[in-house]
């Protein structure tokens, strides 16, 4: 994350409130995340507009999934940034996590709002990342061939982007696309090497799994959904996967 000094680090309190930040986001490097916390509240008691501290503890409440915790401090470190007129790359990456955010929260129409500022900021240096996150909360708002488009364009900029392939393969599999969903799922577990053995990605074993069972092609849907069970039995794709094998027997 950006390090840019705030509007009020040139006062005594404004350089502590820095520092606190600066020993918060090493302790966080670290693993340490509850000092980490520790020392942003200390950071932001010392400074309240101090941005990078916001965004920070922002982020470390999204890494602990407490979504809620973590929307005042992503919004707050926007307008503050905005307000200080800090662009740049720090202001591109707090919109894409904010709109991040905000799909968790269920806020899907402010997360397109908030995710296409980020992805066509020229100053953006992972504009891959906000197109596919803009994607998903189409998918999730149903806007299907929307979807396809933004994650056309993530994966233009980011030809090994396993996880748009996947939003674009659930795209497709809704618009009944099976042909060009069963192409983004290949891409998505193969376009890194790392993306067939991501947990994060077995849905798209199962859904790629599901596309190859609604071709006809029953062999490669079964190997699909075996993958899809070892990966982990006792998540919910996990749980699909093994009783459409056994449906299949």
């Amino acid at each position: 994350m950006g390090c840019a000094t705030t509007s009020s680090a040139g006062t005594p309190d404004g350089e502590r409130s820095f520092r606190e930040f600066q020993l918060a986001a090493s302790l966080r490097d670290e693993g340490q995340t509850a000092s980490a916390i520790e020392h942003l509240r200390k950071a932001l008691d010392l400074d309240s507009n101090n941005a990078e501290a916001h965004l920070l503890l922002g982020f470390i409440q999204m890494e602990r999934r407490d979504f809620q915790a973590a929307e005042p401090h992503l919004s707050t470190a926007i307008k503050l940034l905005e307000k200080q007129e800090r662009g740049g790359a720090t202001l591109a990456e707090a919109r894409n996590i904010y709109g991040l955010c905000l799909i968790e929260l269920g806020r899907n129409e402010d997360a397109i709002v908030v995710l296409r500022e980020s992805a066509t900021d020229e100053l953006n240096t992972a504009p891959h990342l906000a197109w596919g996150n803009l994607g998903l909360a189409q998918l999730r708002l149903e806007e299907y061939q929307e979807a396809v488009q933004s994650t056309m364009e993530a994966i233009r900029i980011q030809p090994r982007f396993c996880v748009g392939y996947y939003t674009m393969g659930q795209a497709m599999w809704h618009l009944q696309q099976f042909k060009d969903a069963e192409r983004a799922l290949v891409s998505a577990l193969e376009a890194d090497p790392s993306c067939s053995k991501s947990a994060q990605l077995q849905g798209a074993w199962r859904l790629r799994g599901e596309v190859r069972a609604r071709l006809g092609h029953r062999r490669d849907a079964v190997a699909d959904l075996e993958r899809c069970v070892e990966l982990d039995p006792y998540s919910n794709d996990g749980r699909m996967c093994q009783a459409m094998l056994e449906q299949s027997r």
